[in-house]
């Protein structure tokens, strides 16, 4: 790899790579996002863990650290997004 970038906060960074996708497609190309924020991840898009289960390619999946991806609503939370 030569050229390698990330976003300049840890949930713009932590969506796209969680989503493999750019995060200006889901709005979250800003800032972190706390917990007092009424938003988060949409909980339509298909995270990592997710699909490394479907595809077998691991059978449990664990979150360490910050999730930073919205806590506005209990399926917004890791245990709901595919970590177990």
């Amino acid at each position: 790899f030569e050229h390698l970038y990330v976003q300049r906060a840890c949930s713009p960074t932590r969506a796209a790579l969680l989503t493999a996708r750019y995060n200006i497609r889901y709005g979250m190309q800003s800032g972190v996002l706390e917990e007092a924020v009424p938003y988060g991840l949409d909980t339509k898009e298909t995270l990592l863990p997710a699909l490394l289960k479907e595809h077998g390619a691991v059978s449990k999946a664990h979150a360490i650290g910050k999730w930073h991806l919205g806590y506005a609503s209990w399926s917004m939370t890791p245990t709901f997004r595919g970590f177990d």
